[in-house]
C-alpha cells in the first residue's frame, strides 16, 4: 500500500489522464507552497502536519511497515482479517454500537492491509475531533475480536475465495506473480484452509505483532494546530507497542518469466496484463520515469499506446501503463481489455510500439507536453484535505524529505529528453516484458 500511494503521488498521472493543461512548467512550479511541518509529541510520536483551517475537518493517515508479506504460508489471510476486525467493536462498543458511534460523530475510520504494510484513515469534523480520535484509540488499544463479526468476515472471505476463480484480474495477477517471483510471499494467496483456521487468539496475537510505533508513520491535514496534534498523537497512539517482532521478507529475485502466458476463462473478451522489471522510487531515474511513462501509456489519450492500439486500430477498449513499486520488488506494468479475436494483434502492436519508442526515442515535443501535464495538473491533487493527506502521506511513507511536495514540480521540469530516452532504453524493451492473457483469445496457446 505504501508503494501504491507513493507511485500515484510521485507520478500524478492516471493510466487514462485528461489532456495536457495549457501551462508552462515554470508557471506550475510557482503556483503553490504546502506548509508541511514536523510535529513531535511529548511522548516522542512524530507526524507530518499541514495545518489549514479553511475547512472545518481533519484527515489523519497512519501507516505501519510490515503487512501480509510477513505472514507464514499457513497464515495467509490472517493480516486482512485482523485489520477488518478493528472496526468491528472495541472497548465497551460491540460491533453495531461501534459503527453507530462513528455515524453519530459523522466520522469515518478504516483500516487496510497490503502486502507491505497496514494503513489507517480517520476523517472527522473539527467539532468532533477529540471524540473521533478516541474511537481510533479504542480500535488500536482495545479491539474486541468478538465471535459474531469474526464469523461474518470469515464467511465473506470464503465467498471471495470461491468467486476469484472467475475474476480475470485475480487470475492475471496470480499468473504474473508466480511467473516472476514464485517463491516470494508476494506470490501467495489466501486459502480456504487458512481462513477457516483463524481464531480470536490468532487475531489478538497478530495485532500485537503488526502494530508498533517504531514502524509507524503519521500524516495529519486540516483544521488542527501543532500543539493540539501533539496532544492527540500521544492520546491516540501511546498504547501502540513501542516495537513489534515482525520479520520482513527478503527482496524478490526475478525469475526468467516466459513471454506469453494464457489462462482460460470463458468470456467474450480478454484481459491483457503485461509486466517487466522496473525501478524503485529512490532510483535516480524515478523522476524521468514519470515523464517516460506518460509518453508510453500513462498519459491517457496523449500516450503512444492509446493512440496506436485504440485510436488508430480500435483493438482495445482502453490501455495504460504505470510503475508498480513494492517494498521488495519494482516492475513496469500495463493492461488492456479487448475482444478475444483482437488479442493477438493487440499484443503485436503493443510490442511494436514499445520497440519503436526504444529505437527512436521520445520527441522533444512529447517530453515537453508530458512535463507540462505532470506539473500543471499537480495542484488538482492538492485541492482538498483528503487529497492533500494522500499526497503528503505518500511522500512520507516513500522516504521523501518533508519539503519534497514543494520541490516535486521543479524536479520534473528539469527532466531532459536525454533523461527520458535513457529510461526508455533501460525499461521499455518489449523483450523484457511478459504478457498474461485471461479469456479465450483466438490464436494463442495456453502456457503453464
Amino acid at each position: 500500500m505504501r508503494a501504491i500511494l507513493f507511485a500515484l503521488a510521485a507520478l500524478a498521472a492516471p493510466m487514462m489522464a485528461a489532456p495536457a493543461l495549457a501551462q508552462t512548467p515554470a508557471e506550475a512550479r510557482a503556483e503553490f507552497s504546502v506548509p508541511v511541518e514536523r510535529v513531535v509529541s511529548p511522548g516522542g510520536i512524530e507526524a507530518w502536519l499541514v495545518s489549514d483551517s479553511t475547512v472545518p475537518m481533519i484527515v489523519l493517515r497512519a501507516y505501519w511497515r510490515g503487512g501480509a508479506a510477513t505472514e507464514t504460508a499457513a497464515q495467509t489471510g490472517l493480516t486482512a482479517m485482523t485489520v477488518d476486525m478493528l472496526t468491528e467493536g472495541a472497548g465497551e462498543y460491540e460491533s453495531g454500537a461501534f459503527k453507530r458511534r462513528l455515524e453519530e460523530l459523522n466520522m469515518s475510520l478504516g483500516f487496510s492491509a497490503g502486502a507491505d504494510g497496514l494503513g489507517m484513515t480517520l476523517t472527522t469534523l473539527s467539532e468532533n475531533r477529540d471524540a473521533a480520535f478516541e474511537m481510533a484509540r479504542l480500535a488500536l488499544a482495545s479491539p474486541r475480536f468478538d465471535a459474531a463479526p469474526l464469523e461474518r468476515i470469515r464467511r465473506q472471505m470464503l465467498v471471495g475465495i470461491r468467486q476469484r476463480e472467475t475474476n480475470a484480474s485475480y487470475l492475471a495477477w496470480l499468473a504474473m506473480d508466480q511467473a516472476f517471483y514464485p517463491d516470494h510471499p508476494y506470490a501467495r494467496r489466501v486459502s480456504r484452509e487458512s481462513v477457516e483456521a483463524v481464531t480470536r487468539a490468532d487475531l489478538a496475537a497478530r495485532a500485537r505483532t503488526l502494530f508498533a510505533r517504531d514502524r509507524m508513520q503519521i500524516t495529519i491535514v486540516g483544521d488542527i494546530d501543532a500543539a493540539t496534534a501533539a496532544r492527540l498523537l500521544d492520546e491516540t497512539f501511546a498504547s501502540v507497542p513501542a516495537t513489534g517482532a515482525v520479520t520482513l521478507p527478503a527482496d524478490a529475485a526475478l525469475a526468467a518469466a516466459p513471454p506469453l502466458i494464457v489462462r482460460d476463462l470463458p468470456q467474450p473478451q480478454s484481459l491483457i496484463l503485461f509486466m517487466g522489471p522496473g525501478i524503485q522510487d529512490e532510483d535516480p531515474d524515478w523522476i524521468p520515469l514519470a515523464v517516460a511513462n506518460y509518453i508510453l501509456g500513462g498519459g491517457g489519450f496523449s500516450s503512444r499506446l492509446m493512440a496506436e492500439v485504440r485510436e488508430k486500430r480500435g483493438l482495445v477498449y482502453g490501455i495504460g501503463t504505470s510503475p508498480q513499486v513494492r517494498e521488495h520488488v519494482a516492475m513496469m506494468r500495463g493492461s488492456a481489455q479487448t475482444a478475444n479475436a483482437n488479442v493477438g494483434q493487440a499484443i503485436e502492436v503493443i510490442r511494436e510500439e514499445m520497440a519503436r519508442l526504444v529505437r527512436d526515442g521520445a520527441t522533444e515535443e512529447e517530453v515537453r507536453d508530458a512535463i507540462t501535464y505532470l506539473t500543471g495538473s499537480f495542484p488538482l491533487d492538492l485541492d482538498s484535505n483528503v487529497k492533500m493527506a494522500n499526497v503528503v502521506h505518500a511522500y512520507q511513507t516513500g522516504g521523501r524529505e518533508i519539503d519534497y511536495i514543494n520541490r516535486r514540480n521543479a524536479l520534473i521540469a528539469a527532466v531532459t529528453r536525454d533523461d527520458v530516452n535513457r529510461v526508455i532504453r533501460r525499461l521499455f524493451a518489449p523483450e523484457n516484458f511478459t504478457f498474461v492473457v485471461v479469456g479465450r483469445p483466438e490464436g494463442l496457446d495456453a502456457t503453464e
